[in-house]
């Protein structure tokens, strides 16, 4: 579940590319022009979210003899996370149609539509900050239940507990200091991104180490 990830990343590339930079129109007149595509991208951020929901089942079932009520806790702000992401999924389709509107005679001009869009923009980006938030706070709790039961190496565990903090920091950051560079966003969910897929492909050749008990609380 964890390579569902590869997903959202495919889709936010897709849509960038098609989106590119230049004027409200250039844009639109591109997405028109391949419009079938920027759908697929914004389906693939749907995929990516709906498998969040998949992933936090399974690593509650996983981790929930370790301790129940920080699982459960984990469990709940990971589909919030996911909740918020199917928002920004429709605030996608949304920009997509405004896009699309400015290429037909409507009763907007394009600056209009233009701002119009810009506001979908800025509304989408704070939802995925906020997502990120709540993704950080389950994953950082899931990844400390890791450590305590040394399902999985410590220092793998530890990794993971470490950038969900990180990640969670940063983007708290974005959100109070909007202004604040892109690069903030990049190298705070760096580690993070890295474990994910590190835990993914251990649990996949590895499993966990059902035979270590658990630190005591």
């Amino acid at each position: 579940m964890y390579f569902f990830t590869i997903f959202d990343d495919a889709g936010v590339v897709i849509v960038s590319r098609i989106s590119g930079t230049g004027s409200f129109l250039d844009s639109a007149h591109r997405i028109a022009g391949s419009e079938t595509l920027f759908r697929i991208g914004i389906l693939f951020g749907l995929i990516g979210t709906m498998s969040t929901v998949l992933l936090a089942a399974a690593l509650y079932v996983t981790l929930k003899q370790v301790d129940v009520n920080l699982a459960m806790t984990a469990l709940l702000f990971r589909l919030v996370e996911s909740a918020i992401g199917g928002v920004v999924v429709v605030f996608g389709f949304v920009a997509l149609q405004i896009y699309l509107e400015a290429n037909h005679t409507t009763a907007f001009d394009s600056k209009q539509l233009g701002a119009l869009a810009d506001n979908v923009s800025h509304m989408s980006a704070i939802g995925i900050n906020v997502s990120v938030v709540f993704f950080s706070v389950g994953s950082a709790i899931f990844f400390y239940l890791f450590l305590k039961s040394a399902y999985i190496p410590r220092i793998l565990a530890l990794w993971g507990v470490l950038g969900s903090l990180f990640c969670m920091v940063a983007f708290v950051a974005n959100l109070l200091l909007p202004q604040s560079s892109e690069l903030l966003l990049g190298v705070g969910g760096l580690p993070i991104g890295l474990a994910e897929p590190v835990l993914g492909l251990w649990l996949l050749i590895r499993g966990i180490n059902t035979h270590s008990e658990a630190s005591p609380a």
